[in-house]
């Protein structure tokens, strides 16, 4: 819940506004684990107008952070007038992307709001203000959590195979928008592929046949405008781009920056799929002769 491109009708403190000068805003998060089930967030934070540290050391304004996490409808305000602020979350509230954002907001309504580090458009004004009025805002960058990293550590892991209800012959289809990426198949072709997912000797082959072409789709789309900004949040992305970080490599400046197409980036990143499933299509046939002839 980012504050981006808002507009108000009086200054607010912000480094991505000018309407103070010579004033700071600023917060610092960092989480750890406490304990087995919960995460610990702590804020300091980093304000040195005296005009708004007095009004909230009168009561008038306070700090006031908002964690927001979008994959499982979570949400929760810390409401304080310290600069050092906690909060301790259930690990099972949230998962993916954490968004965060700190602010200082108006207790009660003020009159002939004025501020003597406000530039020069501003000088000689004063502003009534209500109750719940932004004075500052600070928009941490996101935080990504996943659970159980290690269950993402293979490329298949962010795949899900799921049956299609249709018996009519239909394109295999990938979904973006779940924790893992979807591939979809009709009835007829899941029930071949169930009968040969367990087995090890097909992993290549049917690899190449569906999750290739998939990942080909989803790096197509992450290319696109906003793509990254999209599906950043899924654990499917935030597991790719981990996977990317451990051969460091920055999956983001792969997909903008350099002049790989998307079937180049999908074979590097499952480390040349159609290599090994044609060596393994050869080993099957080539023992299946060998048994032949004797």
């Amino acid at each position: 819940m980012n504050i981006t491109k808002r507009l108000y009708t009086y200054p607010v403190l912000s480094e991505e506004r000018d309407d103070y000068t010579d004033s700071v805003f600023d917060a610092e998060v960092q989480y750890k684990m406490n304990g087995v089930n919960n995460l610990l967030f702590n804020f300091d934070i980093e304000m040195d107008n005296k005009e708004l540290q007095k009004m909230i050391l009168e009561g008038d304004a306070e700090y006031v952070v908002h964690i927001e996490c979008a994959n499982t409808s979570y949400r929760t305000t810390i409401h304080d007038i310290s600069n050092h602020v906690s909060k301790e979350i259930s690990i099972g509230r949230i998962n993916g992307r954490i968004e965060i954002i700190v602010l200082i907001v108006t207790k009660k309504d003020v009159n002939h709001f004025v501020n003597s580090n406000w530039n020069e458009d501003y000088q000689g004004l004063s502003f009534e203000l209500s109750k719940g009025s932004i004075l500052a805002y600070k928009n941490i960058p996101a935080i990504d959590i996943v659970k159980n990293y290690e269950e993402f550590n293979s490329a298949s892991s962010i795949f899900k195979v799921y049956k299609r209800l249709t018996t009519e012959p239909k394109p295999m289809e990938v979904e973006l928008s779940t924790a893992q990426i979807g591939i979809g198949l009709g009835l007829e072709e899941y029930e071949i592929y169930s009968r040969f997912c367990d087995k090890e000797e097909f992993q290549p082959i049917l690899n190449s046949m569906m999750v290739f072409p998939a990942l080909v789709y989803v790096f197509e789309e992450l290319k696109q405008e906003n793509g990254i900004e999209n599906y950043a949040g899924t654990n499917w992305y935030i597991s790719l781009s981990k996977a990317y970080e451990k051969r460091g490599v920055d999956l983001e400046n792969e997909l903008l920056y350099s002049d790989k197409t998307s079937v180049q980036l999908a074979q590097e990143a499952m480390e040349l799929p159609l290599n090994a499933a044609l060596r393994k299509f050869a080993d099957l046939f080539e023992t299946g002769e060998e048994e032949e002839d004797v």
